[in-house]
């Protein structure tokens, strides 16, 4: 894809999983579902790095049911993210399209957790291991915004980016591509400001609508584009290879 990449910027065709709107959307459904875990089970189940963290500082503590929980949330991502690793390698060898597949797969399980949940038939710490999960698949599926690696579940590496390409245009009006600096810190603040927002709208959403509408709203989100991607089948997965700074 190097010959993509490096083509002039009016050349460039992004897949529908890499376009700039898709990769906020992608960063609101995390925040939608962070949202639900924080106020019900206490805990940030997309994003691992505070997780990894609370694993040794409870193992430290000889808190057993705090690093189980914490170094659980851990495992269920990573297993997340490597069966849909299987899946994906799977299908492309194939021939087929995988980004339905996973949207799929989010919206299905979202809506039965939030309704499991809802009816009392399952544990919030339960819930946020299930989230963990699907954050894992979401990341590993689609981890490309206009040809640059991001993040779009975790997002140390995009407030990085983001603060990086302002930098840069202090320097050097055009980067990458030839295109604006400050275009390119706009793509990484946007993903932020969708991440921020999910968070925002979801713990609104919970408080004065009804608890788990944060889910419900973050599986539609999913819902619409696994039925943009089942339309263009052929442009939805995000291509192979990516940038970084």
């Amino acid at each position: 894809m190097t010959h993509v990449i490096q083509a002039h910027p009016e050349t460039i065709r992004f897949p529908l999983m890499e376009h700039r709107t898709v990769g906020f959307l992608l960063a609101s459904m995390a925040g939608l579902l962070n949202a639900w875990t924080l106020a019900n089970a206490e805990t940030f189940a997309t994003v691992q790095s505070g997780n990894v963290v609370q694993s040794g500082y409870r193992l430290a503590q000889g808190d057993w049911a705090g690093f189980i929980f914490a170094f659980g949330s851990v495992i269920a991502f990573g297993m997340g993210s490597a069966i849909c690793g299987v899946l994906m390698t799977t299908m492309l060898r194939r021939g087929k399209v995988f980004t339905p597949v996973v949207l799929w797969f989010e919206v299905v399980a979202l809506v039965a957790l939030a309704v499991a949940s809802r009816m009392g038939l399952i544990d919030p710490h339960i819930v946020a291991y299930a989230v963990s999960f699907i954050a894992g698949a979401q990341g590993n599926a689609f981890h490309k915004d206009h040809g640059m690696l991001y993040g779009n579940v975790a997002v140390t590496f995009v407030v990085q980016m983001a603060f990086n390409f302002v930098a840069q245009a202090m320097f050097k009006k055009d980067g990458i591509n030839g295109e604006p600096n400050m275009m390119w810190a706009g793509v990484f603040f946007s993903v932020l400001l969708g991440f921020a927002g999910g968070g925002a709208i979801g713990f609104i959403l919970d408080a004065q609508v009804f608890n788990h509408a944060s889910m419900f709203l973050a599986a539609a989100i999913a819902l619409v584009l696994a039925v943009l991607a089942m339309k263009h089948p052929k442009t939805a997965d995000p291509s192979s290879g990516g940038l970084i700074g």
